[in-house]
Protein backbone atom coordinates (compact mmCIF):
# COMPACT_ATOMS: atom_id res chain seq x y z
CA UNK A 1 0.00 0.00 0.00
CA UNK A 2 3.04 2.56 0.60
CA UNK A 3 4.59 1.93 -2.93
CA UNK A 4 1.26 3.78 -4.36
CA UNK A 5 1.71 6.79 -2.72
CA UNK A 6 6.12 6.73 -3.24
CA UNK A 7 5.27 6.10 -6.90
CA UNK A 8 2.81 9.22 -6.59
CA UNK A 9 5.91 11.63 -5.37
CA UNK A 10 8.41 10.21 -6.85
CA UNK A 11 6.28 11.19 -10.55
CA UNK A 12 5.01 14.04 -8.96
CA UNK A 13 8.76 15.84 -8.47
CA UNK A 14 9.64 14.63 -11.65
CA UNK A 15 7.13 16.28 -13.65
CA UNK A 16 6.22 18.84 -11.49
CA UNK A 17 7.11 21.54 -13.71
CA UNK A 18 6.35 20.31 -17.33
CA UNK A 19 4.98 22.32 -19.92
CA UNK A 20 2.85 19.62 -22.00
CA UNK A 21 2.39 22.20 -24.89
CA UNK A 22 5.66 22.02 -26.78
CA UNK A 23 7.07 19.18 -28.80
CA UNK A 24 9.56 17.72 -25.93
CA UNK A 25 6.80 18.31 -23.29
CA UNK A 26 3.86 16.35 -25.10
CA UNK A 27 5.82 13.40 -25.49
CA UNK A 28 7.43 13.79 -22.09
CA UNK A 29 3.81 13.76 -20.80
CA UNK A 30 2.05 10.99 -22.79
CA UNK A 31 5.85 9.09 -21.80
CA UNK A 32 4.95 9.96 -18.49
CA UNK A 33 1.31 8.53 -18.63
CA UNK A 34 2.87 5.02 -20.06
CA UNK A 35 5.98 4.96 -17.25
CA UNK A 36 3.03 5.48 -14.47
CA UNK A 37 0.64 2.90 -15.98
CA UNK A 38 3.69 -0.09 -16.48
CA UNK A 39 5.06 0.78 -13.10
CA UNK A 40 2.06 0.44 -11.21
CA UNK A 41 0.72 -3.02 -13.19
CA UNK A 42 3.83 -4.52 -12.47
CA UNK A 43 4.03 -3.63 -8.59
CA UNK A 44 0.83 -5.14 -8.52
CA UNK A 45 1.34 -8.25 -10.59
CA UNK A 46 4.70 -8.80 -9.10
CA UNK A 47 2.81 -8.79 -5.26
CA UNK A 48 0.02 -10.71 -6.10
CA UNK A 49 1.91 -13.52 -7.14
CA UNK A 50 4.01 -14.98 -3.88
CA UNK A 51 0.32 -14.22 -2.07
CA UNK A 52 -1.76 -16.29 -4.34
CA UNK A 53 0.84 -19.28 -4.07
CA UNK A 54 0.01 -19.54 -0.56
CA UNK A 55 -3.31 -19.27 -1.11
CA UNK A 56 -3.79 -21.88 -3.29
CA UNK A 57 -1.85 -24.31 -0.92
CA UNK A 58 -4.74 -23.45 1.77
CA UNK A 59 -6.97 -23.84 -1.00
CA UNK A 60 -6.38 -27.25 -2.18
CA UNK A 61 -6.25 -28.31 1.45
CA UNK A 62 -9.79 -26.85 2.40
CA UNK A 63 -11.32 -28.25 -1.17
CA UNK A 64 -9.86 -31.62 0.16
CA UNK A 65 -11.83 -31.34 3.98
CA UNK A 66 -14.68 -30.19 1.47
CA UNK A 67 -14.74 -26.86 3.18
CA UNK A 68 -15.79 -25.19 0.25
CA UNK A 69 -15.82 -25.01 -3.32
CA UNK A 70 -13.70 -22.96 -6.02
CA UNK A 71 -16.35 -20.89 -6.99
CA UNK A 72 -16.44 -19.30 -3.45
CA UNK A 73 -12.68 -19.40 -3.26
CA UNK A 74 -13.02 -17.66 -6.59
CA UNK A 75 -15.53 -14.78 -4.95
CA UNK A 76 -13.52 -14.10 -2.16
CA UNK A 77 -10.18 -13.38 -4.07
CA UNK A 78 -12.25 -11.59 -6.23
CA UNK A 79 -13.80 -9.58 -4.22
CA UNK A 80 -10.98 -8.68 -1.97
CA UNK A 81 -8.80 -7.23 -4.03
CA UNK A 82 -11.08 -4.67 -5.49
CA UNK A 83 -11.18 -2.10 -2.01
CA UNK A 84 -7.24 -2.40 -1.32
CA UNK A 85 -6.61 -1.53 -5.12
CA UNK A 86 -9.00 1.10 -5.14
CA UNK A 87 -8.15 2.27 -2.05
CA UNK A 88 -4.81 2.06 -2.95
CA UNK A 89 -5.05 4.11 -6.15
CA UNK A 90 -7.09 7.13 -5.02
CA UNK A 91 -4.25 7.40 -2.83
CA UNK A 92 -2.06 7.44 -5.74
CA UNK A 93 -4.25 9.77 -8.10
CA UNK A 94 -4.60 12.46 -4.87
CA UNK A 95 -0.81 13.21 -4.78
CA UNK A 96 0.26 12.52 -8.30
CA UNK A 97 -2.93 13.97 -10.41
CA UNK A 98 -2.08 17.78 -9.47
CA UNK A 99 1.42 17.34 -8.98
CA UNK A 100 1.97 16.68 -12.55
CA UNK A 101 0.03 20.07 -13.41
CA UNK A 102 -3.46 17.68 -14.34
CA UNK A 103 -6.88 20.02 -13.71
CA UNK A 104 -10.27 19.37 -13.94
CA UNK A 105 -12.14 17.28 -10.54
CA UNK A 106 -14.50 15.10 -13.10
CA UNK A 107 -11.69 14.02 -15.00
CA UNK A 108 -9.29 13.23 -12.06
CA UNK A 109 -11.94 10.52 -11.00
CA UNK A 110 -12.21 9.28 -14.11
CA UNK A 111 -8.37 8.80 -14.04
CA UNK A 112 -8.24 7.01 -10.57
CA UNK A 113 -11.03 4.77 -11.47
CA UNK A 114 -9.05 3.68 -15.45
CA UNK A 115 -5.65 3.25 -13.29
CA UNK A 116 -8.11 1.44 -10.39
CA UNK A 117 -9.00 -0.72 -13.32
CA UNK A 118 -5.60 -1.25 -14.83
CA UNK A 119 -4.29 -2.28 -11.49
CA UNK A 120 -6.79 -4.81 -11.23
CA UNK A 121 -6.67 -6.25 -14.46
CA UNK A 122 -2.46 -7.15 -13.08
CA UNK A 123 -3.15 -7.94 -10.01
CA UNK A 124 -5.98 -10.43 -11.55
CA UNK A 125 -3.49 -11.77 -14.62
CA UNK A 126 -1.13 -12.62 -11.84
CA UNK A 127 -3.77 -14.65 -10.28
CA UNK A 128 -4.55 -16.35 -13.23
CA UNK A 129 -1.07 -17.56 -14.21
CA UNK A 130 -0.50 -18.77 -10.29
CA UNK A 131 -3.28 -21.08 -10.81
CA UNK A 132 -2.71 -22.32 -13.90
CA UNK A 133 0.93 -23.31 -14.02
CA UNK A 134 2.59 -25.32 -11.87
CA UNK A 135 5.04 -22.91 -9.30
CA UNK A 136 5.38 -19.41 -8.61
CA UNK A 137 8.79 -19.46 -10.07
CA UNK A 138 7.25 -20.53 -13.60
CA UNK A 139 4.16 -17.57 -13.23
CA UNK A 140 6.80 -15.15 -12.70
CA UNK A 141 9.15 -15.56 -15.62
CA UNK A 142 6.03 -16.07 -17.64
CA UNK A 143 4.94 -13.06 -16.39
CA UNK A 144 7.92 -10.96 -17.23
CA UNK A 145 7.84 -12.37 -20.51
CA UNK A 146 4.26 -11.31 -21.52
CA UNK A 147 4.28 -8.29 -19.84
CA UNK A 148 7.31 -7.40 -21.90
CA UNK A 149 6.00 -8.52 -25.10
CA UNK A 150 2.97 -6.22 -23.81
CA UNK A 151 4.31 -2.57 -22.93
CA UNK A 152 5.99 -3.12 -26.52
CA UNK A 153 2.63 -2.54 -28.03
CA UNK A 154 0.78 -0.11 -25.73
CA UNK A 155 1.28 2.23 -28.51
CA UNK A 156 3.96 5.16 -27.07
CA UNK A 157 7.19 3.36 -28.18
CA UNK A 158 7.16 2.54 -31.00
CA UNK A 159 3.84 4.91 -31.57
CA UNK A 160 0.55 3.52 -32.72
CA UNK A 161 1.52 5.20 -35.96
CA UNK A 162 4.38 3.27 -36.68
CA UNK A 163 4.14 -0.14 -35.61
CA UNK A 164 4.30 -2.66 -38.49
CA UNK A 165 1.23 -4.00 -39.78
CA UNK A 166 1.88 -7.48 -39.21
CA UNK A 167 2.38 -6.66 -35.74
CA UNK A 168 -1.27 -4.77 -35.24
CA UNK A 169 -2.95 -7.86 -34.16
CA UNK A 170 -0.65 -7.89 -31.28
CA UNK A 171 -1.73 -4.18 -30.60
CA UNK A 172 -4.88 -5.26 -30.55
CA UNK A 173 -5.12 -7.70 -28.31
CA UNK A 174 -2.83 -6.01 -25.37
CA UNK A 175 -5.26 -5.16 -22.75
CA UNK A 176 -2.79 -2.59 -21.27
CA UNK A 177 -2.95 -0.53 -24.29
CA UNK A 178 -6.51 0.12 -23.86
CA UNK A 179 -6.16 1.78 -20.29
CA UNK A 180 -2.88 3.98 -21.60
CA UNK A 181 -5.34 5.30 -24.01
CA UNK A 182 -7.82 6.07 -21.81
CA UNK A 183 -5.45 8.09 -19.16
CA UNK A 184 -3.71 9.65 -22.18
CA UNK A 185 -6.86 10.91 -23.81
CA UNK A 186 -8.68 11.82 -20.73
CA UNK A 187 -5.93 14.67 -20.05
CA UNK A 188 -4.21 15.10 -23.49
CA UNK A 189 -7.33 14.54 -26.13
CA UNK A 190 -10.01 16.40 -24.47
CA UNK A 191 -10.95 19.46 -26.89
CA UNK A 192 -14.90 20.00 -27.30
CA UNK A 193 -14.14 22.63 -30.57
CA UNK A 194 -10.78 22.19 -32.03
CA UNK A 195 -9.35 25.97 -32.70
CA UNK A 196 -9.30 27.42 -36.50
CA UNK A 197 -6.58 27.78 -38.65
CA UNK A 198 -6.08 31.27 -39.76
CA UNK A 199 -3.76 31.26 -42.91
CA UNK A 200 -3.77 35.05 -43.55
CA UNK A 201 -1.75 35.42 -40.16
CA UNK A 202 -0.26 32.06 -39.47
CA UNK A 203 -1.89 31.61 -35.95
CA UNK A 204 -4.57 29.63 -34.32
CA UNK A 205 -8.14 31.33 -33.23
CA UNK A 206 -10.80 30.63 -30.51
CA UNK A 207 -8.55 28.50 -28.74
CA UNK A 208 -9.87 27.00 -25.71
CA UNK A 209 -8.75 26.02 -22.32
CA UNK A 210 -8.06 22.61 -22.20
CA UNK A 211 -5.01 21.30 -23.02
CA UNK A 212 -5.84 19.75 -25.75
CA UNK A 213 -6.88 22.29 -28.08
CA UNK A 214 -3.67 24.13 -27.28
CA UNK A 215 -1.26 24.27 -30.61
CA UNK A 216 1.73 22.51 -30.39
CA UNK A 217 4.52 24.61 -29.96
CA UNK A 218 8.20 23.77 -31.28
CA UNK A 219 6.85 21.26 -34.15
CA UNK A 220 9.35 19.02 -35.97
CA UNK A 221 10.25 19.49 -39.17
CA UNK A 222 7.04 18.03 -41.74
CA UNK A 223 4.77 19.33 -39.14
CA UNK A 224 3.57 22.85 -39.85
CA UNK A 225 1.22 24.00 -36.96
CA UNK A 226 -0.65 20.56 -34.76
CA UNK A 227 -3.01 20.71 -31.74
CA UNK A 228 -1.69 18.52 -28.57
CA UNK A 229 -5.31 16.89 -29.15
CA UNK A 230 -4.44 16.30 -33.17
CA UNK A 231 -1.18 15.01 -32.46
CA UNK A 232 -2.07 12.54 -29.49
CA UNK A 233 -4.75 10.87 -31.57
CA UNK A 234 -2.94 11.19 -35.06
CA UNK A 235 0.60 9.50 -33.57
CA UNK A 236 -0.67 7.67 -30.69
CA UNK A 237 -3.94 6.97 -31.68
CA UNK A 238 -5.24 7.54 -28.09
CA UNK A 239 -8.59 9.11 -28.88
CA UNK A 240 -11.24 10.74 -27.02
CA UNK A 241 -14.30 9.51 -28.58
CA UNK A 242 -12.99 5.82 -27.45
CA UNK A 243 -12.30 6.95 -24.24
CA UNK A 244 -15.57 4.54 -23.05
CA UNK A 245 -15.43 1.90 -25.57
CA UNK A 246 -11.76 1.20 -24.41
CA UNK A 247 -12.75 1.22 -20.94
CA UNK A 248 -15.73 -1.43 -22.12
CA UNK A 249 -12.58 -3.21 -23.46
CA UNK A 250 -10.68 -3.26 -20.51
CA UNK A 251 -13.42 -4.54 -18.22
CA UNK A 252 -14.08 -6.98 -20.87
CA UNK A 253 -10.59 -8.30 -20.20
CA UNK A 254 -10.89 -8.44 -16.43
CA UNK A 255 -13.73 -10.19 -16.56
CA UNK A 256 -12.27 -13.21 -19.25
CA UNK A 257 -9.12 -13.42 -16.86
CA UNK A 258 -11.25 -13.86 -14.18
CA UNK A 259 -13.00 -16.54 -15.88
CA UNK A 260 -10.02 -17.87 -16.80
CA UNK A 261 -8.92 -18.36 -13.58
CA UNK A 262 -12.38 -19.92 -11.99
CA UNK A 263 -11.98 -22.67 -14.83
CA UNK A 264 -7.93 -23.09 -13.53
CA UNK A 265 -9.22 -23.28 -10.06
CA UNK A 266 -11.87 -25.88 -10.98
CA UNK A 267 -10.04 -27.82 -13.46
CA UNK A 268 -6.37 -27.69 -12.62
CA UNK A 269 -4.36 -29.17 -10.00
CA UNK A 270 -1.12 -28.54 -9.54
CA UNK A 271 -0.92 -31.24 -6.21
CA UNK A 272 2.19 -33.59 -5.38
CA UNK A 273 0.84 -36.90 -4.86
Amino acid sequence: FAIAPLLALLFGLIYVSVEYTSYQGINAGVGMVFMTTLFNGVVAFNSVLPITSLDRQAFYRERAAQTYNSLWYFMGSTVAEIPYVFGSMLLYTVIYYWMVGFTGFGTAVLYWINTSLLVLLQTYLGQLLVYCLPSVEVAALLGVMLNSILFLFMGFNPPANAIPSGYKWLYTITPQRYSVAVLAALVFSKCDDLPTWDSETNQYVNIGSSLGCQPMTNPPEGIDHITIKEYVESTFEYKHDDIWRNFGIVLAFTVGFRLLALLSLRFINHQKR
